[in-house]
């Protein structure tokens, strides 16, 4: 392929890649899930230490208790995150649409009827549409219940207040409409579907979107195929893991959450592929990297950049490597980059189906240091699979880095002849 073939398509594949990681609901997406993280990795905190054996009885139940406050409502959680995010992205309300996109939740969530032994029965939401299984409707009704309440406002489909009416009040007055029509669409809608066979918005979603798309996300191929896109759009110079992050909370977080439901449960947790399992254990692969460049590397370049990339690769940070060395558009290094985090994921998912590494339920943070995130994530046995990645990376990128190394020290040699 010639030069001008190559910037062509390479520009042609920004051009993509910009216009999708900066779509609206994308954003959205990503950046609101972000927003659940504090809530999760506080539950999978408490899930850890009430699998400490010998605990006294009272702690385990308060370590359950915050397990289950945090998966059991994550689609509470979800829905604020994402309806805040897309209220940014709009520059609407984030509270109205916050409250608005709530109250549609619950008027989608059937109410239970449940015998509790007196003359009326009580009435309640259940948790399985408040945590994982309701996660896909609440994305939906955040995203379009906040996109259409930001619309109609920027429309002016609004009470229009007269100026001397204070600004609080008049844009109190202003959201009566809009946030009207959404309620009363929301409650059309909630009443057609309770006369369908599914009886409710929530069965229809997870029967005909989120199971198939559970069991995409559930196979280890979409998992090794979304690591490779993800370090593929790396070598074009497009942050890979920012784009596929969206793809990756559709397609992957309900079975985490549902593993951490079922813990909370006192159950078995049965989901391999997951969020959490991906985070971490793609595997410490710039710490790999940093080492080889540090200490087998002969090229002044290549030490002095593995240096500088020690420390930050401690926590995953792969920044100083993929510009420095460079590993933009570098054909050396392709193989390695592009396939280095599906071979670590196909490593804990083969040490997870042969019984040694437990089916991962805890959220850890993403950079924590390498090694720690392991054995936060699944004991000892974390620790272990980690350490294998880690040998494995850097024998798969040492032949590939020795050709570059060479390469440098031939340039560094010309460079002081002709000095």
């Amino acid at each position: 392929m010639s030069e001008s073939k190559k910037s062509s398509f390479t520009n042609g594949l920004n051009v993509f890649v910009n216009k999708f990681s900066n779509n609206t609901f994308v954003k959205s997406i990503a950046n609101g899930m972000m927003m659940t993280l504090p809530i999760t990795i506080v539950g999978s905190l408490t899930t850890i230490i009430g699998m400490i054996p010998g605990l006294p009885e009272i702690v385990v139940k308060a370590c359950s208790l915050g397990t289950s406050i945090s998966s059991n409502l994550i689609t509470i959680y979800v829905i604020i995150g994402i309806s805040s995010a897309m209220a940014k992205e709009k520059k609407g309300d984030i509270i109205s649409s916050i409250i608005l996109s709530l109250a549609s939740f619950f008027v989608l969530t059937p109410i239970t009827a449940f015998d509790i032994g007196k003359e009326k029965p009580a009435m309640a939401f259940e948790l399985t549409y408040l945590g994982s299984k309701g996660i896909f409707v609440g994305m939906i009704v955040a995203l379009v219940v906040t996109w259409l309440f930001a619309k109609m406002v920027e429309k002016r489909i609004t009470f229009r207040m007269p100026e001397s009416v204070p600004t609080a009040i008049a844009k109190t007055f202003e959201a009566i409409v809009p946030a009207a029509i959404i309620f009363i669409v929301v409650i059309l809608i909630s009443t057609a579907f309770a006369e369908t066979k599914f009886g409710n918005v929530h069965d229809f979603i997870y029967t005909n979107l989120q199971t198939p798309l559970e069991s995409l996300g559930g196979s280890i191929w979409s998992a090794l195929f979304i690591m490779f896109l993800s370090e593929l759009l790396w070598f074009f110079g497009i942050h890979g893991s920012m784009v596929v992050g969206s793809v990756i909370a559709v397609l992957f977080t309900t079975q985490a959450y549902a593993n951490m439901e079922a813990v909370a449960a006192g159950e078995v947790a049965t989901n391999i592929i997951n969020s959490f399992f991906l985070d971490a254990f793609k595997g410490p692969r710039a710490l790999a990297l940093a080492v080889i460049l540090v200490w087998m590397s002969r090229s002044e370049k290549f030490k002095s950049i593995g240096k500088i990339s020690l420390v930050p690769s401690i926590f995953g940070i792969t920044e100083p490597m993929k510009f420095g060395i460079p590993m933009i558009m570098n054909a050396v290094i392709f193989i390695p980059l592009t396939l280095s985090a599906a071979v670590c994921v196909g490593i804990a998912y083969l040490a997870t189906i042969i019984g040694f590494l437990p089916v991962i339920s805890v959220n850890v943070p993403k950079n924590l240091p390498t090694f720690l995130s392991g054995f936060m994530a699944a004991g000892w046995q974390g620790l272990v699979v980690q350490l294998i990645q880690f040998v494995v990376v850097l024998l798969l990128y040492l032949p590939f880095m020795k050709k570059l190394d060479s390469q440098g020290v031939a340039e560094e040699a010309a460079t002081l002849e002709n000095n």
